[in-house]
């Protein structure tokens, strides 16, 4: 008779916690594997979701101060991020490896594209090689991933490289396109070698078009693997006969979205945007129309275009490895009212080339 007491008694008491439990989860924040914001939040389940994603980023802090002052900006992110994802727009923000960090941080450690003209520099004019005309017919979409002619997501870490990064994608792709080889190329070789630029502070996409040029063109990242921090040219590594080089960039006339995406059509593309914004910050899925000025800071691909339900967008490659974004991807709006592009897209977007290109079959019949 007591052992049956004793049962009842667990049985009623298990039963109370699992209906306190089912009630507290009902109150707090839901948020699953994938790290999705979905619900309000209250400071005790925001501080276990910072020891979680501590643990995915691999987030270790030099003090306990340190680690408050993160959970504090990781809890004003979240905010942010739920009263966002509420408005159900047309893409979600998630907390990425950059929630533990303000805007003004982000963009330090960030924005690395230099839209000044260096002294005694001048810009390669456009060409007529992409011009628009009334009786261009191009493809609904385009995915150069799917041509085999885009690496695997990079990484430039804390060094403020983008400019190197976009410069070797387009390059990577034009030269899978040219001879059917996909060479991942080395960023290092630009931040060590191009000194015209400023290595992890910063640089011109132009100036590392010129570079390759000049120099007996890129080594491969097996030969001269990223360090994500300044060092001394190897020499020696541009004797090698396997490096591969470009005959010229150009640039694509500016503020002309279509053509963008003729160019798109052909091969992967070089673009500077602004991605100052707190949207692109914490960006994780689904087409990006969200806030962004035309202060060029940030050097990307722009590897594809197409539609996602309903919505044109850029499908643009980032150097901010595969834990941002879709897998590393923005996609972002195409054909907004601006002729800027949003953030900037196509105001200063360029290309390099090889003079044997004319012959190789593009995405356009």
């Amino acid at each position: 008779m007591g052992c049956a007491k004793s049962a009842m008694l667990i049985l009623l008491l298990a039963t109370v916690m699992a209906s306190c439990a089912t009630a507290m989860d009902m109150s707090v924040l839901a948020y699953d594997d994938s790290h999705h914001v979905t619900a309000g939040v209250f400071d005790a389940e925001a501080t276990m979701m910072f020891e979680s994603w501590m643990i995915k980023h691999g987030k270790v802090y030099e003090s306990v101060a340190e680690k408050e002052r993160r959970l504090t900006i990781f809890e004003d992110n979240l905010r942010f991020i739920t009263n966002r994802n509420a408005k159900n727009l047309s893409y979600r923000l998630g907390l990425n490896r950059f929630a533990d960090l303000s805007l003004h941080e982000y963009a330090q450690i960030c924005h690395g594209a230099d839209a000044r003209p260096t002294r005694n520099h001048a810009f390669m004019t456009s060409s007529d090689r992409y011009k628009t005309s009334a009786g261009d017919v191009l493809p609904k979409s385009v995915d150069w991933r799917n041509e085999g002619a885009v690496t695997e997501v990079k990484d430039q870490g804390y060094c403020r490289s983008c400019w190197a990064f976009s410069t070797v994608g387009a390059v990577e792709g034009l030269n899978k396109i040219v001879t059917g080889e996909l060479v991942t190329l080395s960023e290092q070789d630009l931040i060590n070698c191009n000194k015209e630029n400023n290595g992890c502070g910063g640089g011109k996409v132009e100036t590392a078009y010129e570079f390759i040029m000049n120099n007996g063109g890129l080594g491969t990242d097996n030969e001269y693997p990223y360090k994500a921090v300044n060092g001394v040219c190897d020499g020696r590594l541009k004797e090698n006969n396997k490096n591969v080089m470009i005959d010229g960039y150009e640039n694509l006339p500016a503020n002309d979205e279509f053509a963008l995406m003729k160019a798109v059509a052909h091969q992967p593309v070089t673009a500077v945007v602004d991605s100052s914004s707190r949207e692109f910050q914490l960006y994780e899925s689904g087409v990006f129309d969200g806030s962004c000025g035309t202060n060029l800071n940030h050097g990307v691909v722009v590897v594809g275009y197409g539609t996602e339900n309903g919505r044109e967008y850029w499908l643009v490659k980032n150097s901010r490895g595969n834990t941002w974004g879709e897998a590393g991807y923005i996609k972002m709006a195409r054909n907004i009212a601006n002729p800027r592009g949003l953030c900037g897209i196509a105001m200063r977007a360029s290309y390099p080339f090889k003079n044997t290109f004319s012959t190789v079959k593009s995405f356009i019949a």
